[in-house]
C-alpha cells in the first residue's frame, strides 16, 4: 500500500516508515517511471512522499494519463460491443490533481462505447462517500446511494471508474441489503468496472507486428 489511508488516520510515524519500504524497493528495480492504477496511491505518491522525502528520483504516472498518449498517438486501439456508460471521477485523481480529461479521452476511444455523464461530474463530481477503510457509517451510505441514483438515471449500463476504492465502495452499496429499502433494487441494475479492466477488455489484437 501507498500508506494513503495511516497519513489520513493521523498515523504519520507509520506511513513515512511504509513510504520508506516502497522507495527503498523501487530504487532497487532502477524504474524511471511508476504508473499508478489507483487514484489514492497516484496523489499519495505525488503530493505526500516528495514533502516527507524530497524530490523523487522517478516520474510518477496515473495510467489514464499514459492510456490517453497511447491513444492520441495511436498506438492502442481500442473496441467493444456497444453499451452506455458513465464516469465516476475520483476525489483524489479530480479534485486533488486535476485530472478529468484524461479517462475521458480514453473512454471516448473505444469504439462502441458511449459516454453519458451524470448531472455531477468533472469537478462538480460527488464522493463515492468514503475516502478509507475506517469510515463507512449510515451518512456515506447515503452518498454512495444517491451517487448510484445519479448513475442509474443516466440510462448507463456500466459505471466506470479509476479508484479501486469507488468501485468497492459503489459496488459494496449496490449489494447492500439496506439497497434495497432505498429503492434501488430490484428495478436497479448496473455494472460497475474499474477503467483499467475496461480498456484491458477492450483492447484489439492486430495481430503480429513487423518493422
Amino acid at each position: 500500500c501507498c500508506g494513503h489511508d495511516l497519513y489520513w488516520s493521523g498515523d504519520t510515524d507509520s506511513f513515512k516508515r511504509l513510504a520508506e519500504l516502497n522507495l527503498e524497493a523501487i530504487a532497487r528495480s532502477g524504474a524511471r517511471k511508476v504508473v499508478f492504477t489507483c487514484a489514492e496511491g497516484y496523489a499519495t505518491f505525488k503530493m505526500e512522499y516528495p514533502r516527507y522525502f524530497g524530490p523523487l528520483s522517478f516520474e510518477v504516472r496515473h495510467l489514464s494519463e499514459l492510456l490517453a498518449e497511447e491513444v492520441s498517438q495511436g498506438r492502442l486501439q481500442l473496441g467493444g460491443p456497444e453499451r452506455r456508460i458513465t464516469y465516476q471521477d475520483p476525489c483524489r485523481l479530480g479534485r486533488a490533481m486535476g485530472i478529468y480529461e484524461a479517462p475521458r479521452q480514453v473512454l471516448g476511444a473505444i469504439a462502441g462505447l458511449e459516454l453519458v455523464e451524470m448531472e455531477r461530474h468533472g469537478s462538480e463530481a460527488v464522493c463515492c462517500g468514503s475516502s478509507q477503510w475506517l469510515n463507512c457509517t449510515s451518512a456515506t451510505k447515503q452518498l454512495q446511494i444517491q451517487r448510484l441514483r445519479e448513475a442509474h438515471a443516466t440510462g448507463a449500463q456500466t459505471l466506470v471508474t479509476a479508484c479501486p476504492k469507488c468501485r468497492i465502495h459503489l459496488s459494496c452499496t449496490l449489494r447492500d441489503i439496506e439497497a434495497v429499502g432505498a429503492g434501488l433494487k430490484p428495478a436497479f441494475s448496473l455494472e460497475i468496472m474499474d477503467l483499467t479492466n475496461l480498456v484491458a477488455e477492450s483492447m484489439i489484437d492486430e495481430g503480429p507486428q513487423t518493422n
